[in-house]
């Protein structure tokens, strides 16, 4: 059995980029009994012990040279490539060169999606609703898992709960495209869907705190929350370096004001358009 678990850092802020991430396990035992070690809700493990404490769980899973760099994920793991061509404050950033875990037994690949500001009004203005937008790009990396998946293998599904929502049957028809699809529930702490997509059977899950009890959505969590603060790193490293004594910002709503306010006029001489720079929701 493939089991892909997804999760997503960065959807509230106003500032920096929304990642969500995939990770796909195999494995012949249930879903319950996958372990990966220091795998849990990327918050925890970043509070307790910051960017470093996502290192060395996730450092074994990456596809890149050590030290891990931002080029490098991007370019062996992101399902749209670099995205960076139109941001001059998104950098390089080189990781410290952690002693990693041990790579899980299970563990087969992982994917993740950096929607950048930019795309993210531009999609919100599209879709007209934050959670349209989260379920789309979730998707576009559920999708790019199961590309790389033989035609043949079942696959297990398990998301967080995206936008606040319930029913995910009509999203699921327009992003996966399926032949049949049954619902098995639609409750507040979980939407369970049986599909075929390409001849392939999917059951795909939305379970509130996914990150929380199961393994794959908490390497996802892991990974998304990584990511961005390597973007987040970038922006404040350009920012600081040409306004001495900046403060620097993980770009939420508070505090993310107040360092607009801090760079209002740098923003001015550098001509940043604040469509390309400040989230719309």
């Amino acid at each position: 059995m493939i089991y892909i678990g997804t999760d997503e850092a960065g959807y509230g802020p106003l500032l920096g980029p929304l990642v969500i991430a995939a990770t796909v396990f195999e494995s012949d035992a249930p879903r319950s009994e996958l372990v990966a070690e220091g795998a849990a809700d990327s918050k925890v493990v970043y509070t307790r012990r910051g960017r470093a404490g996502l290192a060395r769980v996730l450092a074994p899973c990456f596809d890149v040279a050590s030290p891990t760099t931002l080029t490098a994920l991007l370019e062996k793991h992101s399902v749209r490539g670099d995205p960076r061509a139109n941001y001059d404050w998104y950098g390089d950033v080189a990781e410290a060169d952690y002693a990693g875990l041990a790579r899980p037994p299970e563990f087969r690949a992982l994917y993740f999606n950096p929607v950048c500001v930019s795309e993210f009004n531009a999609a919100c203005a599209r879709d007209g609703s934050k959670g349209t937008v989260l379920f789309r790009e979730t998707m576009r990396v559920v999708r790019a898992a199961l590309d790389d998946l033989p035609p043949d293998q079942e696959v297990d599904v398990l998301c967080d709960k995206l936008g606040g929502r319930n029913s995910y049957g009509g999203l699921l028809m327009a992003e996966l495209g399926p032949t049949n699809m049954v619902t098995e529930s639609e409750t507040r702490a979980q939407s369970s869907y049986r599909l075929t997509v390409n001849r392939r059977p999917l059951r795909v899950r939305f379970v509130a705190k996914a990150d929380a009890h199961d393994t794959p959505a908490a390497l996802a969590s892991m990974t998304a929350k990584y990511v961005r603060e390597l973007f987040m790193e970038a922006l404040n490293d350009f920012f600081a370096a040409r306004q001495e004594g900046l403060r620097r910002t993980a770009g939420y709503a508070v505090d993310g004001r107040r360092f607009l306010d801090d760079i209002r006029g740098l923003l001015e001489e550098l001509q940043v358009d604040a469509d390309s720079f400040v989230r719309v929701r």
